[in-house]
């Protein structure tokens, strides 16, 4: 299902690996606002970033909405390496340990580079402004609208 980055139209385009290593196509997310996040919970930005995201994502994601989507990509380009386990236990802690998560978490992804996916390199080719073409930290955010376009944030 992948798309070539520089022809797609839309994040709906492009599938990624779960934790479990399960092709997600994302356009499972057609119709709702997603936030697309790379992140380490070794960062010393995690619990902050979390804090800010978790009332957000439950005023807009909940049993009767579902107008927002967080996904999250492990990114070790900026720090040290986590396994899976660490990483939702890391959530879970985070998240008052009341199980509730807060997003969905991908499999781990290199943001630059070639092996950057094509969903990355369709979204810095579409928001070179918000970080040069080149993703410089964890916790760079990519929203996008309704029908999957990045949008100003």
């Amino acid at each position: 299902m992948q798309s070539q980055p520089e022809k797609a139209k839309s994040i709906f385009e492009f599938s990624a690996a779960d934790l479990n290593g399960n092709e997600v196509p994302l356009e499972r997310y057609q119709g709702t606002v997603c936030l697309i996040v790379n992140f380490s919970t070794k960062d010393a930005a995690f619990d902050k970033v979390l804090a800010l995201l978790t009332p957000l994502y439950r005023k807009y994601h909940n049993e009767s909405r579902k107008d927002l989507n967080i996904l999250f990509f492990p990114c070790f380009q900026f720090g040290s390496k986590e396994t899976p386990d660490e990483i939702v236990a890391r959530f879970e802690g985070a998240t008052n340990g009341d199980g509730t998560p807060i997003g969905e978490i991908f499999a781990e992804i290199e943001v630059n580079g070639s092996k950057a996916p094509g969903l990355y390199r369709y979204l810095k080719s579409r928001k070179a402004g918000n970080c040069g073409g080149f993703v410089n930290s964890n916790f760079t955010l990519f929203l996008t609208d309704r029908h999957g376009v990045p949008v100003e944030g």
